[in-house]
């Protein structure tokens, strides 16, 4: 990957940035707990990072424990976080995920947002306030790239002012709550990236608004995209899934993609927004993206692989990957801590 990524691009992020809790079972009475920044735009920001890219995040969290152990690893993920406001008297959001075996030995997992022992609901994502973005926009530096994948007036208003600086707009939403918002949201965007597990049958939205770039993945089926841009077709080209090593945890496989092809379309030489029109550019970036979403399955947690393989080691197996190599992957780190399964403390709301 060229210095310019690592020295000159950027990407601001705004959206869903919460506190995961991985959970799994070590045996019937203790469970593996760790504890780390996530939400797909918090995922996405610290896996550019550790890609060579400048990142920073915008958004509302709370200055409770949950809020200090997600900034801390943000910052240990060197994810620059002055514009995270830290509001007093608010709760940070809080993903439990859980990982387990199913009835035929394979590696499951699910999400949950209420406490595992109290039963109370965690806190979820509050939106950028829209007075606040015009000072928020004038503060930011200059950056390359922004990414969103949360639907509101004032996200909007500050990813329309990213992109008239010249910025490469990427929307990666998870469902669909108004219509019109989300148009608008396609408008502003030049690339658009879903799960066909959770938004499928977009096609009379998007064809509405042709974004340059639309990406729909398709879990173990790979991914299909389709380009816009002058002279383009618009067809859509498949994409077969790269084949993961051992699947340990899925979790976060769709951030590793985007912020892989990110870091890809990163690098070219004019600017990311020129890349959309290269077909070379896009294909590549795909792939690399889906290679490391592959490896990522072999750890815990959306970002386990961070924590375990440095840039070099997972650059260089990511090529051997590709190359339908078999790299040799190091064992996951040791688990942040573990609890005793009988006990009813509240492990989430204290």
């Amino acid at each position: 990957m060229s210095s310019r990524a690592g020295t000159t691009m950027r990407c601001v992020g705004t959206g869903f940035v919460a506190l995961d809790i991985i959970r799994s079972a070590l045996d019937e009475t203790t469970i593996l707990e760790r504890r780390h920044a996530g939400g797909s735009c918090g995922n996405v920001l610290a896996i550019l990072s550790y890609l060579g890219l400048n990142t920073l995040a915008v958004g509302r969290i709370g200055t409770d424990g949950a809020g200090s152990e997600l900034l801390a690893d943000l910052r240990s993920c060197k994810v620059d976080v002055r514009f995270l406001d830290a509001e007093a008297g608010r709760r940070t959001p809080i993903v439990i995920q859980e990982t387990y075996t199913d009835s035929r030995g394979k590696a499951r997992h699910r999400f949950s947002r209420a406490c595992s022992v109290c039963g109370a609901t965690m806190p979820g994502y509050r939106p950028l306030l829209v007075g606040g973005v015009p000072e928020v926009a004038a503060a930011l530096p200059p950056h390359g790239l922004f990414f969103f994948d949360r639907v509101a007036a004032g996200t909007l208003d500050l990813a329309r002012r990213s992109r008239e600086r010249g910025a490469l707009v990427v929307f990666e939403p998870s469902g669909i709550k108004t219509e019109s918002l989300f148009l608008e949201s396609l408008r502003v965007s030049h690339v658009l990236k879903y799960s066909h597990e959770r938004l499928s049958g977009l096609d009379a939205l998007s064809n509405q608004v042709k974004v340059p770039l639309e990406i729909e993945t398709l879990a173990t089926k790979g991914l299909r995209f389709r380009m816009r841009g002058p002279g383009q077709a618009a067809a859509w080209q498949h994409l077969p899934a790269v084949t993961a090593l051992s699947i340990r945890d899925s979790a976060g496989s769709g951030d590793w993609c985007t912020a892989g092809f990110l870091a890809r379309i990163a690098t070219h030489q004019k600017s990311p927004i020129a890349g959309l029109e290269d077909a070379k550019v896009v294909f590549g970036g795909l792939q690399f993206g889906q290679a490391l979403a592959a490896l990522n399955c072999s750890y815990d947690g959306a970002r386990g692989l961070m924590y375990t393989m440095s840039r070099t080691q997972t650059l260089k197996a990511t090529e051997q990957l590709l190359k339908r190599g078999v790299p040799i992957l190091p064992a996951s780190a040791s688990p942040t801590f573990a609890r005793d399964r009988s006990g009813q403390e509240c492990i989430v709301c204290t």
